[in-house]
Formats: C-alpha cells, sequence, structure tokens
C-alpha cells in the first residue's frame, strides 16, 4: 500500500506539469522530422567548426613529405588551392557555420512550441530553458569537441572534409567574395591597435632577464646599446680633428710607411694641402707592391693609390650610417660640418664599438685612458666619453641636452674658455683640474670625488 501511495502522489505531482490529454494532439512524425533536421544541423555545424580549425592550422605548416604528396593527392590539392584565398575560405566556412547554427536554434524553437502543449509550466520558463539546453549543446557538440579533434588530427580531418568544403567554396563564392572584401576594407578604416614596444619597454626586459638569469650582464649592454644604436649620432662616437692621422699628398712612401708602422692603422685619409681638402682614404694593404722597391724614399702619386671615401654630417644616425656602408662597401667616412671643413672620421669598427664594447686587434693592448692614484683620485686623459667617467666613477654626468661628449668638452663648457693648467672647477660633487695642456688643448685632468654634503 505504502509503495502504491508513492506511485499515484508521483503520477499526481507529473499530472500537474504535463497535461496528458494533449499528447493525442502531437503531430509525432512532424516533430520526428524536427528533431531530425536539427540534428543535421549540429552536425554541420560540428563539421564547419572542425573543419576550419584543421585546414588553417596546416596554412604554411606543411612539412616536406606532405608538400610532396600534394602533387598527387587531390584532398590535399583542394586544401592548398582554398588556402590560396584565405580570407574567401574564412567566410566561406564562417557562412556554412552560422546558417547551420540559426537553422538549429530556430527548428529548435519550433520543437519547444509543440511541446508547450504537453506542460502548465509558463512559456517562458520552458523558452529559458530552452535556450540554455541549445548553447551547451552547441558549444559542447558543434564547437569545443570537434575542434579540439581536429587540432589534433588536423590533416586527416582537412582531407576527409576536403571535398564537403570545396563545394561550399564554390557554392558560397559570390556572397563569400563580398563579405571578405567588405571586412577588408573595414579593416582597413580602423583604427591600428598600437601594440609596439617602446625601447623603455625593451630596457626593462633586458633588465628583469639579467636578474632572474635567463641573460648575462654583457647581454644586457648589448641589448641595451643596439636600442641607443639608432639614436647615437656619428658626431658621439667620431675620431676628432685633432686626433686625426692622416696622409698628405706631399709625403714621401718612406714617410708614409714609417706613420703606418707607428700608429698601426689599416687605413688613413689622404688630403692635399690641409685636413680641410680631403681627397680619398689610403689602405695600407695597398702600399705592399711597393715595400721591395729600390728605392724607398720615391715620390708616389698618392691620388692615384687613393680610394673613394664617403663624406657626412654630424647628425648623422648609426643605424643609416651602418646601411651607407654596406651599400657602398667602404668602412670609413669623413665628418664635415656645415662649412665643408673635416670635423672627424668614423669607421665601422667605432659603429660595431658602439654595439659590442671596446674591440682591441692582436697588436696590442687598449690605451689607457684613466689611472687611479693612492689617494682615490683619477687622472683622465681628456677625449674620454663622458658616459666611460659616469660608469666609473658612479656619478651622472650627461644629459640628452648636451653638446659635449668628453671630459675635455665638459671643461670647456665649465670654464667657457682655454684653461690653464692647475686651474680647478667644481661640478656636481667632483672637482675636475687641469693636468695637462697642449697647444690651447686640455689633454688630461684630474677628477676628485669630494665628501657628502652632512646637510
Amino acid at each position: 500500500m505504502e509503495s502504491f501511495h508513492y506511485i499515484f502522489s508521483g503520477l499526481l505531482g507529473l499530472s500537474q506539469v504535463v497535461d496528458f490529454g494533449e499528447i493525442q494532439n502531437l503531430d509525432t512524425g512532424r516533430l520526428f522530422t524536427l528533431f531530425l533536421v536539427a540534428f543535421i544541423g549540429l552536425i554541420l555545424s560540428a563539421v564547419f567548426s572542425g573543419s576550419e580549425v584543421a585546414v588553417f592550422s596546416l596554412s604554411g605548416n606543411l612539412t616536406s613529405e606532405q608538400k610532396e604528396l600534394a602533387k598527387t593527392d587531390r584532398p590535399l590539392q583542394r586544401i592548398l588551392f582554398m588556402l590560396e584565398s584565405p580570407r574567401r575560405l574564412l567566410a566561406t566556412i564562417l557562412i556554412g557555420n552560422t546558417v547551420t547554427n540559426i537553422v538549429t536554434a530556430v527548428i529548435a524553437a519550433v520543437i519547444t512550441g509543440q511541446l508547450l502543449i504537453l506542460t502548465t509550466v509558463p512559456d517562458y520558463l520552458v523558452y529559458g530553458a530552452q535556450v540554455v539546453v541549445l548553447t551547451v549543446v552547441i558549444l559542447i557538440l558543434a564547437e569545443i569537441t570537434p575542434k579540439i579533434l581536429a587540432l589534433n588530427h588536423s590533416l586527416a580531418v582537412a582531407r576527409a572534409f576536403s571535398s564537403f568544403l570545396f563545394f561550399f567554396f564554390i557554392l558560397f563564392k559570390p556572397l563569400a567574395v563580398v563579405l571578405a572584401s567588405s571586412a577588408k576594407g573595414l579593416e582597413s578604416r580602423l583604427p591600428r591597435p598600437d601594440d609596439s614596444i617602446s625601447s623603455e619597454d625593451l630596457r626593462t626586459i633586458a633588465e628583469v632577464g639579467e636578474l632572474q638569469g635567463s641573460i648575462h650582464g654583457d647581454e644586457r649592454e648589448i641589448i641595451e646599446n643596439v636600442i641607443e644604436f639608432g639614436n647615437t649620432t656619428a658626431r658621439e662616437i667620431m675620431t676628432s680633428r685633432v686626433n686625426i692621422v692622416a696622409i698628405s699628398t706631399d709625403e714621401s712612401f718612406a714617410e708614409v710607411l714609417e706613420l703606418i708602422r707607428k700608429e698601426g692603422l689599416s687605413r688613413m685619409p689622404l688630403y692635399e694641402n690641409d685636413l680641410d681638402h680631403i681627397i680619398g682614404v689610403v689602405y695600407a694593404k695597398d702600399l705592399l707592391p711597393f715595400i721591395d722597391s729600390p728605392a724607398p724614399d720615391q715620390v708616389v702619386n698618392w691620388k692615384s693609390l687613393a680610394r673613394k671615401t664617403m663624406f657626412i654630417p654630424p647628425s648623422k644616425k648609426l643605424d643609416d650610417l651602418l646601411r651607407d656602408f654596406q651599400r657602398e662597401k667602404t668602412h670609413f667616412a669623413i665628418v664635415v660640418d656645415e662649412y665643408g671643413g673635416t670635423e672627424g672620421i668614423v669607421s665601422l669598427d667605432d659603429l660595431l664599438e658602439e654595439i659590442v664594447g671596446e674591440i682591441n686587434d692582436e697588436y696590442g693592448g687598449q690605451e689607457a685612458l684613466y689611472t687611479r692614484r693612492k689617494n682615490g683620485d683619477y687622472i683622465f686623459d681628456a677625449k674620454i666619453d663622458l658616459d666611460d667617467v659616469s660608469d666609473i666613477l658612479g656619478v651622472p654626468l650627461t644629459s640628452d641636452e648636451d653638446e659635449y661628449e668628453t671630459l675635455g668638452g665638459l671643461v670647456y663648457h665649465l670654464l667657457e674658455r682655454i684653461p690653464e693648467i692647475g686651474e680647478k672647477v667644481d661640478f656636481k660633487n667632483l672637482t675636475l683640474t687641469v693636468h695637462k695642456v697642449e697647444k690651447n688643448r686640455v689633454t688630461k685632468v684630474v677628477v676628485s670625488i669630494l665628501p657628502p654634503d652632512p646637510n
């Protein structure tokens, strides 16, 4: 009796939800057809979704064996043909997928409307439940699952549905071409997102990489040097006019040979009358045919030996200069001022040193640009770069607005006149003492670090 009571109570509750009297009014044949169409729609949607992932995952990723197979494999040939028009192919797939999903949703709504006669539940609850159930079914069966399977077996899936896709690729051509062209035109008018990485971002990435140990300190310095390379001008790295070692057209072969032995240079500018009239560059290797000459003091026609050189303004950026070196196939350039006078020279080695640091050749060590006294003071060569002085002393000395690059330039800037030996000037927490002057040019500077101000 108790079991019968539970069954009766369950049927009584179900009768309050389902109107059993309306079941006989259902058109079961029509309802079955609707279910079948909805099921077919889900299958087609799954095929379109999986084919999209499978085909586009092959774009540009075919192995050499697959490329060889494509010469005789018809399905693979169809795929490669469609991938030649990727926008049209994507439009075709999206059209098919969208149509099948819409048809499935409409059929599901019709089925739900048919089933409403069987229930006394409010219509909005039934349709709400239908939307939730249909969304879950489409996502799982027609989107997520087929795409995962296609991603794991892209070649097999693409070949299996190549004929299916190709049929709709031809059928939907007019509409797909219009949609693809419209999307391309709209894309060209939309503002592009600014995803560029600034130089400061790159510096931060390099510093974080060094802290985490993924890159070394010297690698971080190279990265920072490359970042600054395009912002550095020829004036900042050139060998200034007063330090240029050049050959006069009046010099003898013996004099030039002695100059090469003394300075150890492989190329030197050739001038006529003075340095403001440089006419080319003489390479040391071009003198080899004259080495065994019985007359070492012979007069050489230097102009015939000189090679063509480049003339650049001091504001020339290093990245542009490097491209010029590559295009002109030269390693040397003369820096001239606005009046055409020689201001300095720049070589390919100077450019490389801006990236990798100082390069010492096999013939000797680098010239020492500073020494440290026992009392803690430094004696610097006045031509040393201020950035190097900053690194040595740990004191920032430069800014982007400065018009000078060397320690000697800083002394001239502070005094605004030609200094005398022993003259001192304070700058930040440093005392700069002129140690040596030659021909109105500061050559040595003593730098003392002042104790910190207690206040």
